[in-house]
């Protein structure tokens, strides 16, 4: 019978610059990293046991001199102290934790992908002890879709199994040595929007509402009635124009709250979201256009929205709504250069900073594209003056 003996866990991976990619990629560089935990390790014929300890030495020596101890004496209960997590059915596992993920997080429809994704996945494993390595490349296999989609399952799954780690529910991580997502269908194509066909965008989705309520009935709304549709075609245009001047992304909009917008700031108004809120994890913290400023102040004031309220209702359907919204200003949705959806309006911003010659390190730091080495989260006040040129280029957009 083999004894435990402490050791740390090494891991290779292969880095381009920050961004971790398959081996043999050119320029890349391979890094062999250690566990910052120390683990029990024991042999039983072929199969290999490994207990999760603790960072100190000294500490992960007493843990598993006492595993060794228990282990002469057959006290087999003993050899692993989260076997009884293990034995549990993996969906009472999951159970516990949806809530806690739905508690905190991101948008309802984000939450609701990541349980479908995550019960999808339970449904193929019996008890906790199968959340293994092998188990999650063989789900990831059968996920369809372009490599996005695959990487969306396996973040999805990573966070369940953070929490499962943080509870000392399974001693090693399944997914340190899981496969990366590759190949797959190509990623959705999108174009950016001039802005020309930006403000014909904002001029018919005022404009729909009306529309379609007089195709529909055929009259003019008149009275209560066409006051709400004219401030559902202002809230929908102010969705878009938000999306433009501030490189938002749809979720990041959808959890916006007066309490995040600091409008009459001098010289700059400025908008800050939570970490939790963004698609990084990251604070985001932008400058806004003064003459925006005043009208998000002034649709606050119109519906009487509190600091707690949702800035504005994105509806499940937006990306339903934005094609009918581009059909009525006569702009393609799909084209040979790509489709015009929500995200297209996040990358007109890029283009059109970058047509106005704002550097491409100034515009990283305003779209918090995901290889920026200083993130919002750790600027002071003075480093928002980087940014000024940004708002200076929007000015020149001349949305209205």
């Amino acid at each position: 019978m083999s004894l435990f003996t402490l050791l740390k866990i090494s891991r290779t991976r292969h880095l381009l610059g920050k961004k971790q990619v398959s081996p043999g990629t050119p320029g890349s560089k391979k890094v062999i990293e250690q566990s910052r935990q120390w683990y029990a390790y024991r042999r039983e014929g072929k199969k290999q046991i490994k207990v999760r300890l603790y960072t100190d030495k000294s500490a992960s020596l007493t843990e598993m001199a006492k595993l060794n101890t228990a282990l002469e004496r057959g006290e087999a209960g003993m050899v692993n102290p989260r076997k009884e997590h293990l034995d549990r059915e993996v969906i009472e596992h999951l159970e516990e934790f949806l809530p806690i993920m739905r508690a905190a997080g991101k948008s309802k429809k984000d939450k609701d992908r990541k349980e479908s994704i995550l019960r999808a996945f339970a449904t193929g494993l019996g008890s906790l002890s199968e959340l293994n390595t092998k188990a999650v490349d063989t789900y990831l296999a059968g996920v369809s879709g372009s490599v996005g989609n695959k990487k969306k399952h396996l973040s999805a799954i990573s966070i369940w199994v953070t929490w499962l780690m943080r509870k000392d529910r399974i001693g090693v991580n399944p997914l340190e040595r899981v496969d990366m997502p590759t190949g797959g269908k190509k990623t959705k194509e999108r174009r950016a929007l001039t802005v020309p066909l930006i403000q014909r965008l904002l001029d018919a989705t005022r404009k729909r509402p009306l529309s379609d309520h007089f195709n529909r009935h055929k009259a003019e709304a008149s009275g209560d009635v066409r006051k709400e549709l004219e401030m559902c075609g202002r809230e929908r245009a102010l969705v878009y124009k938000t999306a433009v001047y501030t490189g938002l992304r749809l979720g990041e909009i959808a959890s916006l709250r007066p309490c995040h917008l600091e409008l009459a700031r001098k010289p700059f108004p400025r908008l800050e979201i939570p970490g939790k809120m963004t698609k990084n994890g990251q604070q985001a913290r932008l400058l806004l256009l003064p003459s925006f400023a005043i009208e998000l102040a002034e649709w606050i004031k119109d519906t009487r929205k509190k600091p707690d309220d949702m800035l504005f209702h994105v509806p499940q359907a937006s990306v339903r709504i934005m094609q009918k919204d581009l059909k009525l200003a006569g702009i393609q949705y799909r084209t040979s250069q790509g489709d015009a959806d929500f995200h297209s309006l996040r990358m007109t911003s890029n283009v059109m900073l970058g047509q106005a010659g704002i550097p491409a390190r100034i515009r990283q730091l305003f779209m918090r594209h995901s290889d920026i080495r200083l993130t919002m989260s750790t600027y002071d006040d003075a480093s928002f003056l980087e940014l000024e040129p940004i708002i200076k280029a929007l000015e020149g957009l001349g949305l209205v």
